[in-house]
């Protein structure tokens, strides 16, 4: 059996075509060394696994007959994965720029210290993907976000702002999203490997800061980028990625001061919600049809974080 470098883990459910135009992608890039692609299915219904057995003979696919959840599929996969370096690689994350990949394994060639690396995502647009990187989800960081303070005067909110997002010098964060994630083995072998409390989203969150309380660093390369549709599995804009953070929140704030619950719902709530009174107050203003979707989704977010259970 040939020697790997790198295994790219991808995790699918009823993944459509996006996961035939993200392994094309994958095989047209520019990759300087061997590597592997394991595929673990979550039980689809859509005939994915089956589809991608036979377009991609190269990959190696899993179709498990459960439900695993994120962490849990990639745990499944990591378990049958040789490669010293790790890809999280999303069905709907495309590598369209071919040197992208080979720009994410330099950096961690070139930084030992460095314990996951992740690129700058974006919309089909071109414009940065908010959520793609940030810090850990403390009261502070929650704060600055929701009063859209994120990266003026140095403040660190919960997600890099876009004003961030700029140049092409890497940035230090607290966890890089997990749609484009590239991993070190041994340091997911410091963190216990890639099992999380959470079912789907907030595991990146999760993994992120535990890397860091094992003295890893994670880095964050502005001047990669990877196309994100953003959805997938979980649906477009659903607000369910809130109920992962909050779950984050209240792990990693346990016997703080103010760590209650409200305390991570209320800020955000007040912030969504005036994004809404702005958004639409702009959208009626210019006409504009995605500012009143954006206002949409801000009205979703906070109905959503008044119903959470925490």
């Amino acid at each position: 059996m040939s020697a790997v470098s790198l295994s790219v883990l991808i995790v699918t459910y009823n993944a459509g075509r996006d996961i035939a135009t993200c392994l094309e992608l994958l095989a047209s890039s520019r990759i300087d060394r061997p590597y592997e692609v394991i595929l673990v299915d979550n039980a689809s219904t859509d005939g994915t696994p089956e589809r991608v057995a036979k377009a991609f003979p190269w990959v190696r696919v899993i179709a498990e007959r459960t439900n695993h959840g994120f962490a849990g599929g990639n745990a499944v996969a990591l378990e049958h994965a040789r490669g010293e370096a790790i890809l999280l690689l999303n069905p709907d994350a495309f590598l369209r720029d071919p040197e992208a990949l080979t720009g994410l394994l330099a950096h961690l060639d070139a930084h030992p210290d460095v314990g996951a690396v992740g690129p700058r995502l974006t919309f089909p647009d071109g414009t940065h993907q908010v959520g793609d990187a940030g810090y850990e989800p403390r009261p502070l960081s929650i704060l600055v976000h929701a009063a859209g303070l994120s990266g003026r005067l140095g403040r660190r909110g919960l997600y890099l702002a876009s004003r961030q997002a700029r140049g092409t010098g890497a940035l230090d964060v607290d966890w890089i999203c997990g749609a484009c994630l590239l991993l070190r083995r041994s340091a997911i072998a410091a963190i216990g490997g890639l099992h999380s409390p959470m079912f789907l989203y907030g595991e990146d969150v999760d993994w992120g800061c535990r890397l860091r309380d094992a003295g890893w660093r994670v880095a964050y390369l502005p001047g990669i980028a990877v196309l994100h549709l953003q959805g997938g599995s979980g649906g477009t804009r659903s607000p369910r990625w809130l109920d992962g953070l909050a779950t984050i929140y209240s792990l990693r704030n346990a016997g703080r001061r103010l760590s209650s619950p409200a305390f991570f719902s209320a800020p955000l709530r007040l912030g969504f919600t005036l994004r809404a009174l702005a958004y639409g107050f702009a959208a009626r203003l210019r006409g504009q049809p995605d500012l009143a979707r954006k206002a949409e989704d801000m009205r979703r977010f906070a109905s959503h974080l008044r119903s959470l259970r925490l």
